[in-house]
């Protein structure tokens, strides 16, 4: 069950913090929404968003020009905010932003934690990055950032090879570790349709929908 709350805007504004110190981005405000310089091979700039206005949500949507500009809406939408985005090419429809308590467990077997000294080069040691090898292969991967006492959980994948060998839930343990034994005790992350049956299932709650747009004209 979906369980958006009043506390949506703040929510989301914390875990862009999180997200774009993952992602080693630059963050600014963008009227009510946040523009994360990403910088990757899927797109250039995302513009994250809760609860906008509808004329908050025209403007983005005229902003979102090209193909490597992202816009990502997070909590309900009506048929007006509908047939604005209809304008774009949707990427994502059935996301959700999700929440969990985080303490501190033990670390799995087999998981190694990167990044574990607050010398290392991802924001003073506030980025975990996990892995698990099999047989001296990188089987699966992710990585957390610790804000405050929120951890924004990020990359989390498997490779098909290795899928359904519950690699995902030590990971995610391993992160979990890391990220409580840097104060963090609230988990936030985006999950995909995929992930939310990984998440479901270690007791993460869903927040609010999510759905991610992008432009249709020719970028640059």
């Amino acid at each position: 069950m979906i369980e958006t709350t009043d506390g949506l805007i703040p929510l989301v504004d914390r875990w862009v913090e999180g997200w774009a110190l993952s992602r080693g981005a630059a963050r600014h405000r963008d009227g009510d929404a946040w523009r994360v310089d990403v910088a990757a091979a899927t797109r250039a700039v995302e513009r994250i968003v809760a609860r906008p206005t509808p004329d908050e949500l025209t403007r983005l949507v005229d902003e979102t020009t090209a193909p490597d500009v992202w816009l990502s809406v997070v909590g309900p939408l009506d048929d007006v905010a509908r047939a604005t985005l209809a304008r774009l090419d949707a990427v994502t429809h059935a996301e959700r932003m999700m929440t969990s308590r985080v303490s501190a467990r033990p670390l799995p077997a087999g998981v190694i934690v990167d990044g574990d000294g607050d010398d290392d080069d991802d924001g003073d040691g506030r980025v975990v990055h996990v892995r698990v090898e099999v047989d001296g292969v990188v089987a699966a991967r992710g990585q957390a950032a610790v804000v405050g006492e929120d951890v924004v959980f990020d990359r989390i994948a498997t490779e098909p090879d290795f899928r359904r060998r519950g690699l995902g839930s030590r990971v995610m343990a391993g992160l979990e570790h890391g990220a409580a034994a840097r104060g963090a005790t609230t988990g936030l992350l985006f999950a995909s349709v995929d992930g939310r049956r990984l998440y479901e299932s270690l007791g993460w709650r869903e927040v609010a929908e999510l759905g991610t747009w992008r432009g249709r004209g020719l970028p640059g």
